[in-house]
């Protein structure tokens, strides 16, 4: 697939400057960055359905112990 990329200056600096650092093309660089990006917003998402799921199954211990 064929994208264009807009950057301001500063952000194109930095990803040359990335690309140089981990010996990557640009492209390389960017696809990185969104996958990491999804990862961590995956996990995320996870960590907040757990908590909901533990919220809900364990609210009335959670009352309690606040008391």
């Amino acid at each position: 697939m064929v994208m264009t990329v807009r950057l301001s200056d500063e952000a194109e600096a930095r990803l040359e400057h990335l690309a140089a650092v981990m010996q990557m093309s640009k492209n390389g660089v960017i696809e990185q960055a969104v996958l990491h990006m999804d990862e961590r917003a995956e996990r995320r998402r996870r960590f907040r359905d757990a908590i909901a799921q533990v919220d809900n199954r364990d609210a009335e211990l959670l009352d309690r112990l606040s008391r």
